[in-house]
C-alpha cells in the first residue's frame, strides 16, 4: 500500500470545500469551452473544419506524452505545487486560442492545452490521495465529480447562449472567461495544505510506473470503458438521426439526464470500489452494463413506432449510466490500490494518459463503427466492453508485486 506523507493532513471541511470549489470553477470553464470550441475555431477564427479537426486531434495526441514527466515532477516537487503550476499554465494556454487562424499554430496550442489538461487529472488524484486521511480519498473524488457534473452543465448552458449569438464578441469573451476559471482555481489551490515531496532517498526512478507492465496493461485495458463518453456524445446522436425513428432531441436530453443521475449516485457507487476486490468487480459490472447499453441502442433501430424506439433508447441510457458509474469507481479503485510508494504522481499520470488517449480517439472510432457498420458496429463496441475487463483480476497480483518492489522490477527489466 502506498505510504502517506509523514505530516498528517486531516480531511477537515474547509480543505474539502476548497478542493470542491477548485474543481467546480474549472468544470464551469470546461463546460463552456468544450461546448463551443468547434464552432468558435471554424466560424469565428476562420479555420476549415477538416484542418481544425486534424490539428486538434494530432495536437491532443502529442499533448498526452507530457503527462508522465509531469507525474514524475509531482513526486519530486510536491503535488500541490505541480497542480498549481499546471493550472496556471492551463489559464495561459487557453488564451492562445484567441490568436489562432491557421493549422500549425492550432496544433501547437492543442498540444500545450491538452498536455496540461491531462496532467491536471493525474496530479489532482495524486494530490487528493496524499492530502486526505486513509479511506477518504475516493469519497472526496466522488464528491468532486458530482460538483464537476453540475458545474459542467452550467458551463454548457452558458455556451448555449454564446452559440446563439452571431457576433464574435461573446465567443472571445467566453475564451477569456474559461482562462479566468483556471486563475480562480489556482487562487483556491494556494490555500490548500502543502504535501511534502518524496525524499530523494526514497524516490523511485522516473519510469517505474511505465515499467510496471501489469499496471500499464490494467490501465490501458480498462481505459477502453471510457468509450462510453464518445458513445453518448457522438454515436447516439448520429444513430438517432440516421437509423431510428426516435427524435434526435433525445440525445442532448440523454446527456442531461445522465449528468443528473451521476450526480445523484456517484458517491454511493464509488464505495463499491474502495477495496481492490471491489474495484475489480466494478470493472466487470461496468463492462456488462455498457455492453448491454450498446445492444439496446442497436435494437432501437427495429421499431417503426417512435414511442417504442424512445423507450428502448431510455432503457439503454439507464444501462449507460450504470456502466459509467461503475467505470469511474473501478478506475479510481484500481489506480489508487496498485500504486507504488513514492510514485503516486507517476502512476496517476499513466492512468490519466491511457484514459486521455481513448477519449481522444473515441469520437472517431465510435462514429466510424456506428455509421459505417450499423448494428454490427454496436455489436463490436459491446464485445470491446465485455472483453476489456477480463485481464484485470489476473494482473492485479503481479501489479501489486511490482509496486511493492520497484527496484526489483528495474533489475528484471534490465536483465
Amino acid at each position: 500500500m502506498s505510504q502517506k506523507p509523514a505530516q498528517e493532513v486531516t480531511g477537515d471541511r474547509p480543505t474539502v470545500r476548497r478542493l470542491l470549489l477548485s474543481e467546480g470553477v474549472t468544470a464551469f470553464g470546461d463546460g463552456l469551452w468544450f461546448s463551443m470550441w468547434a464552432v468558435y475555431l471554424t466560424a469565428i477564427q476562420g479555420l476549415p473544419a477538416a484542418s481544425m479537426g486534424l490539428a486538434m486531434g494530432i495536437g491532443g495526441g502529442i499533448g498526452l506524452l507530457v503527462a508522465l514527466p509531469i507525474g514524475t515532477l509531482t513526486d519530486r516537487l510536491g503535488a500541490r505545487e505541480v497542480l498549481l503550476a499546471v493550472t496556471v499554465l492551463r489559464a495561459a494556454f487557453s488564451l492562445t486560442f484567441l490568436f489562432l487562424h491557421s493549422f500549425w499554430p492550432l496544433l501547437v496550442a492543442a498540444a500545450l492545452f491538452t498536455s496540461m489538461e491531462t496532467a491536471a487529472k493525474g496530479t489532482k488524484v495524486a494530490f487528493v490521495y496524499l492530502l486526505m486521511p486513509e479511506g477518504a480519498c475516493m469519497p472526496v473524488l466522488a464528491r468532486a465529480r458530482v460538483v464537476q457534473h453540475l458545474l459542467y452543465a452550467a458551463g454548457a448552458g452558458a455556451a448555449a447562449w454564446v452559440l446563439s449569438r452571431s457576433d464574435a464578441g461573446p465567443y472571445h469573451g467566453a475564451v477569456v472567461v474559461n482562462s479566468l476559471t483556471f486563475v480562480a482555481s489556482a487562487l483556491v489551490l494556494v490555500r490548500l495544505p502543502h504535501v511534502p515531496p518524496v525524499p530523494a532517498a526514497r524516490r523511485p526512478a522516473g519510469t517505474v510506473a511505465l515499467r510496471n507492465l501489469p499496471f500499464v496493461t490494467i490501465m490501458s485495458s480498462t481505459a477502453l470503458l471510457a468509450l462510453c463518453w464518445a458513445l453518448l456524445s457522438s454515436g447516439l446522436p448520429l444513430w438517432l438521426k440516421e437509423d431510428t425513428v426516435a427524435p434526435v432531441w433525445i440525445a442532448p436530453l440523454a446527456v442531461l439526464v445522465s449528468s443528473l443521475l451521476i450526480a445523484l449516485f456517484q458517491i454511493r457507487v464509488t464505495r463499491s470500489g474502495q477495496r481492490l476486490v471491489g474495484a475489480v468487480r466494478s470493472s466487470r459490472r461496468a463492462g456488462l452494463a455498457l455492453a448491454g447499453c450498446c445492444l439496446v441502442f442497436a435494437a432501437a433501430a427495429w421499431p417503426v413506432n417512435p414511442l417504442v424506439a424512445c423507450l428502448l433508447i431510455l432503457g439503454g441510457l439507464g444501462l449507460h449510466v450504470v456502466g459509467e458509474l461503475y467505470y469511474v469507481a473501478a478506475r479510481w479503485g484500481l489506480s489508487l490500490s496498485l500504486m507504488a510508494p513514492g510514485a503516486q504522481g507517476q502512476y496517476q499520470a499513466v492512468a490519466a494518459s491511457t484514459e486521455g488517449g481513448v477519449v481522444a480517439v473515441g469520437p472517431a472510432l465510435v462514429t466510424t463503427l456506428v455509421t459505417g457498420a450499423g448494428a454490427t458496429g454496436w455489436g463490436v463496441l459491446a464485445l470491446v466492453f465485455l472483453l476489456c475487463s477480463l485481464p484485470v483480476a489476473r494482473l492485479c497480483r503481479p501489479a501489486l508485486r511490482r509496486a511493492a518492489d520497484p527496484a526489483g522490477a528495474r533489475e528484471r527489466s534490465a536483465a
